[in-house]
């Protein structure tokens, strides 16, 4: 086993440079939104999460790419949102190139922000290179924004050519490099994103959601009101609160923010009348105490308001409480 594996890693290496896009001119983008124009007054979104692809060939791996694919196909979604940790791998880049070429092959609006351990090896205009030409991809750069990581944007989702929905993405970035226990281990938004924010806010003031991987402090006061989903593991959010909270509560217009990152919580719960909410997790590969992988629905309705739940593998409604 040790010989075939010496042998066999060399050819995984050129076979991994080869899927590769090396050509990728990296740059920031304008603060435009992205624009998604809806054939129905509602909004189907679904939100896959910590993929932790590691080989691609392994067979975790094809088990969760065949569980994305069957879970995309099971409704008719007009965004299908990742919301980071697609990869924890040294052949992070051909995993990009991969996913992205499987979200293609089924035609369906997509995007996703970076998690922690996207670029453990790789930097992050790397792994957008292996995204390059997808049609069906609603993703930015975004604005450089100080300690602001890449992939700040936002979409807007038109119905009748009116805004009928926003949702905004947000690197939150990785762990720190000298952590305090001040600031945490994992970072923060930064001042600058936070200003970012609320300018987006005040543009763009029809209901909103947010998207990110690790979550925010305010994700710890669970315990503090009524939930539903799996609390199985403690919150390991932002460093510090930097005043993202705040911002849309001051705004009123973001009905609800969805993070990723602790893999065997799926909780949901309002607070001030903002949801927070975990993903589910979707990869063969990652770490937790769950059962089951699968993903999160978000439904809007032609009111405006909307409803969450989790789904399995196979598409399916469940109840995800006490696996």
């Amino acid at each position: 086993m040790k010989v075939f594996l010496i042998l066999a890693m060399p050819l995984l290496v050129v076979f991994t440079l080869m899927g590769c896009r090396n050509d990728y001119e990296p740059a920031y983008t304008d603060n435009e939104p992205l624009i998604i124009d809806l054939n129905r007054d509602s909004l189907k979104i679904l939100q896959l999460t910590d993929l932790h692809l590691t080989y691609t060939i392994d067979a975790n791996d094809r088990r969760t790419f065949n569980d994305i694919e069957q879970m995309v196909l099971s409704d008719e979604y007009d965004l299908v949102v990742f919301t980071g940790d697609i990869a924890m791998s040294p052949f992070a880049a051909s995993q990009f190139r991969h996913l992205t070429n499987l979200m293609e092959s089924l035609e369906v609006p997509w995007t996703f922000v970076f998690g922690n351990h996207d670029r453990d090896y790789h930097d992050a205009w790397t792994l957008i290179a292996q995204t390059e030409g997808a049609e069906n991809l609603y993703f930015k750069a975004g604005p450089s924004l100080e300690d602001g990581g890449v992939g700040n944007f936002t979409i807007t989702f038109n119905y009748l050519g009116v805004p009928f929905y926003h949702a905004h993405f947000f690197d939150s970035k990785a762990e720190r490099e000298n952590p305090t226990e001040a600031t945490g281990v994992y970072d923060y938004f930064s001042t600058a994103q936070v200003a970012w924010f609320e300018t987006r806010l005040a543009e763009d003031i029809a209901p909103s959601l947010v998207f990110m991987h690790t979550p925010l402090r305010q994700f710890e006061l669970v315990s503090e009101h009524d939930y539903v989903g799996n609390f199985l593991e403690p919150v390991h959010p932002q460093g510090i609160d930097s005043g993202f909270f705040d911002v849309a509560l001051n705004y009123g217009n973001v009905m609800a923010m969805f993070s990723g990152h602790d893999h065997s919580n799926t909780f949901a719960f309002e607070l001030d009348g903002i949801v927070l909410a975990y993903g589910k997790v979707t990869g063969h590969n990652a770490y937790g105490f769950y059962r089951d992988t699968g993903g999160r629905v978000i439904h809007v309705t032609n009111d405006g308001s909307f409803d969450t739940w989790i789904i399995n593998a196979k598409g399916e409604q469940i109840d995800d409480e006490n696996e």
